[in-house]
């Protein structure tokens, strides 16, 4: 078995406008908007970071079960009120709820599909950090 170690992932963003940033994560650059601007919102791209890990974890997971997999598509969709995030009131500012849905071509029977998904949802890291509390801490710094 791998001994994995820790590793440190770092995102720096730059203010373009009251509604724009610019991050630079590795080697890429990503534009974040507000919902309706002109580049995807944070929001979503919370949603699309959920699609692409449960897609590279589902073929992690595939490989290690033998299945083949000749095609997938996730759809991921949220559920969210403003309220809070605009205004400071309301229940709560994140997704109220999240559905996902994997479409799979594969010659796998539906009892190994179930237990390949439960796989795929305990491995994913995305689907672990939102569904369970992972410590935050905030701090400002003038310039």
């Amino acid at each position: 078995m791998v001994d994995y170690k820790d590793m440190t992932i770092k995102v720096v963003g730059e203010r373009l406008s009251p509604t724009k940033m610019k991050v630079k994560a590795g080697n890429f650059e990503i534009t974040i908007d507000k919902i309706g601007g002109e580049a995807p919102s944070p929001v979503e791209y919370l949603l699309a970071a959920l699609a692409g890990c449960l897609n590279i974890v589902a073929t992690l997971v595939a490989k290690d079960m033998g299945i083949q997999i000749e095609d997938l598509s996730v759809e991921v969709e949220g559920v969210l009120n403003p309220g809070k995030f605009m205004t400071g009131e309301g229940e709560k500012a994140g997704y109220k709820e999240i559905k996902t849905k994997i479409k799979v071509k594969t010659d796998a029977d539906e009892e190994t599909l179930k237990k390949w998904l439960e796989k795929v949802e305990e491995r994913c890291p995305v689907t672990d950090n939102l569904t369970s509390p992972t410590p935050i801490s905030f701090e400002v710094e003038k310039c």
